[in-house]
């Protein structure tokens, strides 16, 4: 009669601490939504890992330690709004002017040597 009982109260222990599972519908969008939220959160610790960026902040008087705090209180919204306007930056400013002035340096150069005549008031040097 003992053994009934020790089992019976185990049993009625499992019982009643087993909670009921609720399943429900998962749409894709939900899904794409948590996946979005969880790789622009990546990005943006990935950037702050950045040393160019680290000694930018500490320049500009923010912590690190402030701004990863500021980053796990973002809300989705402003991360996806951070990761949309870094991607949309240039990789770096002024790059197509550098490309311009670089061409143009070796146009120079080459003329000096004799090797072409793209500008008329540049006499070669022989």
């Amino acid at each position: 009669m003992k053994n009934v009982l020790t089992v019976a109260a185990v049993i009625l222990t499992y019982l009643t601490c087993i909670s009921g599972a609720y399943a429900g519908i998962v749409s894709s969008e939900q899904v794409i939504v948590q996946q979005q939220s969880i790789y622009n959160k990546q990005q943006v610790i990935e950037m702050l890992n950045n040393v160019e960026v680290q000694d930018k902040l500490v320049a500009l008087g923010v912590s690190i330690e402030d701004a990863e705090i500021r980053i796990a209180s973002m809300t989705d919204q402003e991360l996806n709004q951070l990761n949309t306007q870094m991607n949309d930056m240039p990789a770096a400013a002024g790059g197509i002017v550098g490309v311009v002035v670089t061409v143009l340096v070796v146009l120079v150069v080459l003329d000096l040597v004799g090797v072409t005549d793209v500008f008329s008031f540049i006499r070669p040097i022989n």
